[in-house]
Parts: C-alpha cells; sequence; structure tokens
C-alpha cells in the first residue's frame, strides 16, 4: 500500500496537536535548516524542495516558535507604547492608530499602561528589555533620560512622544503646544464679545498645558483685549474633571463664563455637560474649544471645535522612524509638529446679553 505525503501528514495531524520543525524536516526528508530557511524566505532551494515544504507546513498548521525566532534574530515583532493613562480619550486613540501603523510593517503593538505610577512605569520599562521588543515609543513624565540611554544601550530603537522629558539623546515627536494654545484663543476670541475666560488646564507643573496656556495668553496680547479677565482651573485630563471644575465655578457665581479653552476634549466635554446642568447653552451663551480633535468631539451635541494634534502621516512616520533607527540608518533627531483648528459648532456666535 503506498502513502502519499498528504495522507501522511493527515494521520500524524491527528495524533499530534503540536507540530515542530522537526516534523516539518522528518516529513519533507530535508534538514530542519533547510526548512528554516525556506519559511523565513532565505537561502536558496530547489522548486520541488520549497514547494514540498510548504504544503507539509500548511496541512500540518505549523507556527513557527516565535521565542525561538526573536532569540535568533535579538529582538521579537512587538513595539512597545507607554502612556500615561487610557482613561484620557486621546490616548486610547493615539494607541490604535499606532497599532495599525505598526500592524502594516508586522510589528505587534504591546501596550504599557502607566496610569501616571512611577512603580508602573519602571515595571514596564524592564518588561520591555524582557520581551526583547524591537522599539519603545515613550510618553511619560517619570521616564528620564537615564531611563532612555538603558533601552538604548540594551538594542531598543527609542522615542519619545510629547510628554516625556525633552532633554534626550533619542529621537522625539513633539507639538508645538503654544501655537496650538495661540489657535484655540484666537479662534475663541474672534469678536470683541467676550469678557470671562476659562483655562481648563492639566495638573499644575504639566507641561503641555503649561505651554497651551502661554499660547493663549499670547493671543490676548496680540488681539489688544487687555478686557478679557482669564481665570486658570486645573484638572486631570479626564471627563469627571472638566465637570467638576465647572460645576463648582458655576456654584461660585463670582465668574460670568463667556468663554471656555480646554486643555483636552475629555475636560471640554465635560465642561459642557455641567453647564447643560445650569441650562446655559453652547455656544449661545458659552463658546467652548477643546484639545486633541478625539471621536466623542465629532458626535457631542453641539459637536466640538478643537486643535488637532497629529494627522494621519504622523503615525506611519513614528513607526518609520523606529525601523531606520533599528537598522542604524538615521540619528537621534527631533520632529516638531504644528497643530490645527477643527472648527465645529460649539464655538459659532454667542448670543450677547
Amino acid at each position: 500500500m503506498i502513502i502519499s505525503v498528504s495522507d501522511y501528514v493527515i494521520k500524524e495531524k491527528r495524533l499530534c496537536t503540536t507540530s515542530t520543525l522537526k516534523d516539518v524536516a522528518r516529513l519533507a526528508n530535508v534538514s530542519t535548516a533547510t526548512v528554516s530557511r525556506i519559511i523565513n524566505g532565505k537561502g536558496e532551494a530547489g522548486k520541488e524542495t520549497i514547494d514540498r515544504v510548504n504544503q507539509i507546513v500548511k496541512e500540518l498548521n505549523y507556527q513557527p516558535n516565535s521565542v525561538a525566532k526573536t532569540l535568533s534574530v535579538g529582538h521579537s515583532n512587538l513595539i512597545a507604547l507607554l502612556l500615561p493613562n487610557l482613561k484620557n480619550p486621546f490616548f486610547s486613540e493615539l494607541a490604535e492608530r499606532i497599532e495599525v501603523a505598526a500592524n502594516k510593517k508586522g510589528y505587534q503593538l504591546y501596550l504599557c499602561n502607566s496610569q501616571d505610577d512611577s512603580e508602573k512605569v519602571s515595571y514596564y520599562l524592564n518588561k520591555m528589555q524582557d520581551q526583547h521588543v524591537m522599539g519603545a515609543i515613550i510618553n511619560s513624565l517619570f521616564v528620564l533620560p537615564k531611563d532612555l540611554e538603558k533601552l538604548e544601550s540594551s538594542g531598543i530603537a527609542t522615542i519619545t512622544i510629547d510628554r516625556t522629558q525633552s532633554v534626550n539623546n533619542v529621537s522625539s515627536l513633539r507639538v508645538d503646544n503654544q501655537y496650538g494654545g495661540y489657535l484655540a484663543a484666537k479662534h475663541l476670541i474672534k469678536n470683541d464679545d467676550l469678557k470671562n475666560i476659562l483655562f481648563l488646564s492639566g495638573p499644575k507643573g504639566e507641561q503641555s498645558s503649561q505651554d497651551r496656556l502661554i499660547g493663549v495668553k499670547k493671543a490676548i496680547s496680540e488681539l489688544n483685549h487687555n478686557k478679557i479677565n482669564l481665570e486658570v482651573a486645573y484638572g486631570d485630563f479626564i471627563y469627571d474633571s472638566g465637570y467638576q471644575v465647572l460645576k463648582k465655578f458655576l456654584r461660585k457665581k463670582t465668574f460670568h463664563i463667556d468663554g471656555i479653552l480646554s486643555s483636552n476634549d475629555a475636560m471640554a466635554l465635560g465642561a459642557i455637560r455641567a453647564l447643560a446642568d445650569y441650562d446655559i447653552l453652547v455656544p449661545e451663551d458659552v463658546r467652548v474649544i477643546g484639545y486633541d480633535n478625539t471621536q466623542a468631539g465629532q458626535f457631542s451635541i453641539p459637536r466640538l471645535s478643537t486643535i488637532e494634534q497629529f494627522n494621519d502621516v504622523f503615525f506611519d512616520q513614528i513607526i518609520d522612524e523606529l525601523i531606520s533607527i533599528k537598522n542604524q540608518e538615521t540619528e537621534a533627531k527631533e520632529y516638531l509638529y504644528r497643530p490645527r483648528l477643527i472648527q465645529r459648532e460649539s464655538t459659532k456666535e454667542r448670543r450677547v446679553i
């Protein structure tokens, strides 16, 4: 009785739930090295041998050992993304778009949500080395230059974005937040009908909010609106903080708010909810502008005017930059992005009382 290779593979498959490289090599009557080269598209072999190996791989549903592959090349196909938290919708959307860009290049995302906890940051920095990640994208105030140097010395291509300590020797991608604040304020106070503006900041000392506030003050100064009263209140970039801060201001009744500039969309939307609780209309009574251009602002009532930080090109560029660093094709450099205004319903003309 003659049994074909295909028949034999099927019989073997019933007996073995997990196939190995040795199984493929034995059935193909070649060495494991030959199978490895064919699977990885390296080295030469006859067409008949290649076809036979590929057919056996398919029928056995053989999956290469990712750990072994990682050890052989020195790194995995993982790209680590360290973020401060996912409660801020900007970061969850950032992660999603970076993952899409990474997948297009054959990489998977290793998401590290530090929750703004320095101990968790240290944990994830160590795990990046344990996982032999190809590269790391870092956004955290708790990551210091010495941490970045450690990643680089471990062979991990590293890029920082936005909130990370700006003085370091790795590539960085930053947003011109002063210009973003300037754009937002210039748009909000386009007419002379605003008197009292509230700036919803992130936590005290948070650099991006401070930069946005500098831009706001610059716009007010340039437009010669010295009559405008500017108040600053501090939140933590999540919906509830915007809601609670606004409720507190509205209860005081000592500051009649005409316009709100928020350091991010989440706090802006929380503020709009608080205004609604007091039957204050947006934009008829108060104009509101956010920052980030997250999806929620496109579907809120009213739709939220905002500042867009990154365009689609950014996400492909950050992955390409990581690959270039890994291949030692580029030196560390800084990229500075200029945000743009997205004008929607929340900043239409307000009614003058």
